[in-house]
């Protein structure tokens, strides 16, 4: 019997180790989250910026950059050998957020979604696929 307890306080004693780690790691997180500058969501015309890289999605990558002049929203993507393309946007619906395809009735359902918190991700038809923060 005292072999269990014994073992029973090292399990209980590892368990609040590893739990007093971990709540170290969730402040440090939270705060290099409060050091992230705030982000406001766009009233009116504005312009912001995206790196679209991602080594699993989009390894070739490039700085996205989406416009909004009255009711028309751009974007242009200028890819690392300096190459650019620019496209409009059509409005799948704004609010807290902003829902935008450049394909329109396409059947994969492709779209970004600017939220709240800045972050540009995309969506197909079976849902998210990834998220890149705004550039500074």
């Amino acid at each position: 019997m005292d072999k269990i307890y014994r073992l029973f306080l090292i399990i209980v004693s590892t368990a609040l180790i590893i739990a007093s780690c971990s709540g170290q790691s969730k402040e440090e997180s939270t705060t290099n989250k409060a050091e992230q500058p705030n982000f406001a969501m766009p009233k009116g015309d504005f312009e912001k910026n995206w790196n679209t890289y991602s080594s699993e999605y989009d390894p070739l990558g490039g700085i996205l950059t989406i416009s909004r002049k009255g009711t028309k929203y751009t974007k242009k993507l200028v890819m690392p050998d300096g190459s650019s393309e620019i496209k409009d946007l059509t409005i799948i619906s704004e609010g807290n957020e902003i829902k935008l395809t450049d394909r329109p009735g396409n059947p994969f359902g492709d779209y970004m979604l600017i939220s709240s918190d800045g972050y540009l991700s995309f969506y197909d038809n079976e849902g998210f696929i990834y998220s890149v923060p705004p550039l500074k």
